[in-house]
């Protein structure tokens, strides 16, 4: 006997969600598999099957929960603007082991540590001056960092926020260290 279900979800952490954390899935996933022989998840990129697309749903202004990969360190982050400002920076890259970082600049007031206490690396910035990065000690995710030029101002990782997924990108710094491939990535995977 043949079953297929369709689900829609706005985002990858949803689906994730769904398939590994879900109360209701996992319960049905238990008891269904002595009947399940294989199952098979196909992915729409553009998100349409029938119909028109469907409209996604904005995020507003607020404080916004953020927590390292671990666990072991969360905060919360006052954002009027929730969206992400992309860094192409040579240190960004090196820091976070991928193409940019995504971040957005707050008022150092604006963010609350509530559990953990983040460990600092301090190097020297293109200004010559001292900046600090503020990251776990147990899994080494960056919360955020601190440029001595900046003030009271502080630069926190947004995609560590809950519903950081969900946050537009709005712009992009330092974009004469963008890697070649990185605007051309979706066309160039689809043609594989």
């Amino acid at each position: 006997m043949t079953h297929g279900f369709v689900l829609e979800f706005e985002n990858q952490a949803d689906l994730d969600y769904y398939l590994t954390e879900d109360p209701v899935h996992l319960e049905f996933s238990r008891k269904a598999a002595p009947l399940i022989e294989d199952s098979v998840v196909i992915d729409i990129r553009d998100g349409v099957l029938f119909g028109p697309p469907a409209k996604k749903p904005t995020v507003g202004a607020g404080t916004f929960h953020g927590s390292c990969h671990c666990g072991d360190c969360s905060w919360t982050a006052e954002i009027t603007e929730p969206e992400h400002i992309l860094c192409h920076c040579e240190t960004c890259r090196k820091l976070g082991g991928g193409p940019y970082s995504m971040n957005q600049i707050i008022h150092k007031n604006q963010l609350q540590i509530l559990s953990g206490k983040p460990s600092t690396y301090t190097y020297t910035g293109a200004s010559g001056n001292p900046v600090h990065c503020y990251f776990c000690p147990n899994c080494t995710s960056h919360i955020y960092h601190h440029q001595a030029v900046m003030g009271d101002r502080i630069i926190i990782r947004t995609i560590l926020l809950d519903n950081g997924a969900r946050m537009p990108p709005a712009g992009e710094i330092f974009a004469e260290g963008k890697l070649a491939w990185v605007d051309a990535l979706r066309a160039e995977l689809e043609k594989r």
